[in-house]
């Protein structure tokens, strides 16, 4: 099987799901009441925003990390390597 990259966000998403899951399942056996919006849907609300800050924050780490890597290749070229040459 092929590599795949880490996707912090999809892993946060998938426990918020399955938070979500439980709480439904807990809610219908009438251990615990989910009728009132009030308390379902900021947690439906919060979990996706958990999600999407963990991507954004992913995602900036990623471009920070790659923008590092540029620089340190334009500073320490590899033997032959001849695309930052001063012309």
């Amino acid at each position: 099987m092929r590599r795949h990259r880490f996707e912090p966000a999809a892993l946060v998403m998938g426990l918020v799901l399955l938070f979500m899951s439980t709480a439904f399942v807990l809610d219908s056996c009438g251990v615990w009441n989910l009728s009132y919006p009030r308390r379902s849907v900021p947690m439906a609300v919060a979990g996706i925003a958990l999600a999407a800050a963990t991507a954004i924050l992913t995602q900036g780490v990623r471009f920070v990390r790659s923008l590092r890597a540029r620089r340190r290749a334009r500073e320490h070229p590899a033997p032959g390597d001849h695309r930052y040459d001063a012309a």
